[in-house]
C-alpha cells in the first residue's frame, strides 16, 4: 500500500478524479497512471544494483512508434546528439529510490527529460588477492575511474523523481544507432583518465507535453 500511495502521489497531476455527483471522462492519462499503481502492487522487492533484462538489437522498426520520441542527448564531455530516441519495448523506466527502499516504474512516455547527478568519482587502486585463499591485497600501482550517478527524471506533468537508474537508451541518427547506458555505477578500464569516462548528462525529449500521453 505504501508503494501505491508514493506512485500515486508522484503522478497524481497526471489523474483526473470523478466529480461528487457522477463518473467522469476519464482522460487518456489516466490508463498510464491505473497501468504504473497495478505495477506498483505487483512488483516484489529486488536489490538495488540489479538492472534490466532483456534488450533488443534494435528498437527502431521503421513504422510508427509511440516508443520512439525526437530528442537530445547532452554527454559530459559537452557534446550534444540529436535524433529519434527509444528506449527497450514495453518497458519502463525503472527508478530505485534509496530512501523508501523499493523501485518506482515510470511508462517511458511519461518523461519530459532526465538530468544526472554525479555522487561521487574518483580513481580506484587495482588490486588482486596475493595468491589464492589469501586475504591479503597485492595492488598493483595501476588504477581505474569509478563514478556513482544519480538521476531526476521530470514527468510531462512537471512532477520530478530522483533515484538510482540502470536503463539503455537507444538513439538512432543520420549515421546509425547509438546505444547509450545510464547507470548508477561506471566503472572505467584500467589507466583510463577520469575525465574521458563519459557519461549522459542531460536528456530532453522535444515533444515533451501532456499531449504526448495521448
Amino acid at each position: 500500500m505504501r508503494q501505491c500511495a508514493a506512485l500515486l502521489l508522484l503522478l497524481a497531476p497526471v489523474a483526473f478524479a470523478a466529480e461528487p455527483n457522477g463518473p467522469a471522462t476519464k482522460p487518456a492519462a489516466d490508463a498510464d497512471v491505473d497501468w504504473v499503481l497495478g505495477q506498483g502492487k505487483a512488483a516484489a522487492k529486488q536489490k538495488a544494483d540489479s538492472g534490466p533484462a532483456s534488450r533488443p538489437s534494435s528498437p527502431f522498426t521503421g513504422k510508427k512508434d509511440d516508443n520512439v520520441r525526437p530528442g537530445t542527448i547532452t554527454l559530459s564531455n559537452g557534446e550534444k546528439i540529436s535524433g529519434k530516441l527509444a528506449h527497450t519495448a514495453d518497458k519502463p523506466f525503472r527508478v530505485w529510490v534509496e530512501s523508501e527502499g523499493e523501485y518506482h516504474d515510470i511508462p517511458y512516455k511519461l518523461i519530459g527529460s532526465v538530468e544526472a547527478k554525479v555522487l561521487s568519482e574518483r580513481d580506484e587502486k587495482e588490486w588482486h588477492f596475493k595468491e589464492s585463499g589469501s586475504d591479503i591485497k597485492e595492488f598493483t600501482g595501476k588504477s581505474y575511474p569509478v563514478r556513482e550517478t544519480q538521476y531526476t527524471l521530470t514527468l510531462v506533468n512537471g512532477q520530478t523523481l530522483t533515484g538510482g537508474i540502470v536503463e539503455p537508451l537507444y538513439l538512432e541518427t543520420r549515421d546509425g544507432q547509438i546505444t547509450f547506458s545510464l547507470l548508477k555505477r561506471d566503472k572505467g578500464v584500467v589507466g583510463q583518465e577520469l575525465r574521458k569516462l563519459v557519461y549522459v548528462k542531460h536528456v530532453d525529449f522535444a515533444e515533451a507535453k501532456p499531449a504526448d500521453t495521448k
